[in-house]
């Protein structure tokens, strides 16, 4: 399975960088196109695991956001929107007039986000992976509310938390929280990489762009969502269930995923089940992509 690098620039001047996995099974001009969007400060190389698993009859892009992974550095755009609008410009400069989308963490925000601006036109199917539509318990969600659809910070503790991830331990703030994100026998040489990648991420650009994410809320969006959706959650993850299964319960004909602890139910079960993950999503592309 080949797989090709190439780049565009923004219209603020910053370098995105991507890589495409062309089907084999079909020529891949007939082949609808799986794109897929990192969590924030993570990477498109989370993503190595799963894509060899993917079905061959669908082309695979993966892309490094804005400073992160190997993308360019600027000190413009910690904002959802931003990188919602970058999304929008790979789209173009790869010529995708449709694509399904699939958004891990802060990547299924993009994606709300892409949506709120552009509309469903351009997107053939939705992926969810483990993100609550809130973060933060803002003033206008009810405390019985909150723990349902997500909302587990508040103000103070995000404050907090951003303060502590751009101060001067921020590197093992960092490492603790991405501890937290994993099943607790990862091994150690996984766990290094992925603690490597995170490090990549600059702060304070990094510290706006978890503070922008965090006080978003993307519960308005859901029911506007008019095309095949799959939600996905773990059962120990960090991110309750719960949230999971509101998401998918808000957005007409969803399916909902919750994968159990042996098929890295935590957060990032792409990358410690890629086998069970992809099964998964193939079941759940083949009639999509049928229908698109």
């Amino acid at each position: 399975m080949g797989t090709n690098k190439g780049h565009c620039i923004t219209r603020d001047g910053c370098e995105l960088a991507w890589r495409t996995t062309p089907a084999t099974t079909l020529p891949p001009e007939q082949a609808d196109t799986l794109v897929l969007l990192h969590g924030w400060s993570q990477s498109q190389a989370m993503f190595d695991r799963l894509i060899p698993e993917l079905a061959t009859d669908v082309n695979v892009v993966s892309y490094d956001m804005r400073n992160h992974g190997v993308s360019g550095r600027t000190d413009r755009g910690a904002r959802i929107s931003t990188l919602a609008a970058d999304l929008r410009e790979v789209l173009d400069a790869l010529g995708l007039d449709r694509a399904h989308l699939l958004g891990h963490s802060m990547g299924a925000s993009v994606i709300w986000s892409y949506i709120d601006m552009y509309g469903t036109d351009t997107v053939a199917s939705l992926i969810v992976v483990d993100q609550p539509t809130v973060v933060a318990m803002s003033p206008w969600i009810d405390a019985n509310e909150g723990p349902a659809v997500g909302a587990i910070l508040s103000f103070a503790d995000l404050e907090g938390f951003v303060g502590a991830v751009m101060g001067p331990d921020n590197a093992t703030v960092r490492k603790d929280f991405l501890r937290q994100m994993l099943t607790p026998d990862i091994p150690e040489e996984d766990f290094a990489w992925l603690y490597a990648e995170n490090m990549l991420l600059p702060m304070p650009w990094g510290a706006r762009l978890l503070q922008d994410h965090a006080l978003q809320d993307w519960r308005d969006v859901l029911a506007g969502i008019d095309v095949p959706t799959l939600v996905i959650g773990g059962e120990v993850s960090h991110v309750v269930p719960t949230s999971q299964e509101w998401t998918a319960s808000q957005i007409s004909g969803a399916h909902l995923a919750v994968f159990k602890r042996e098929h890295g139910g935590a957060h990032f079960p792409f990358y410690e089940a890629p086998r069970h993950f992809a099964r998964t999503l193939n079941d759940f592309l083949t009639p999509a992509t049928q229908r698109a």
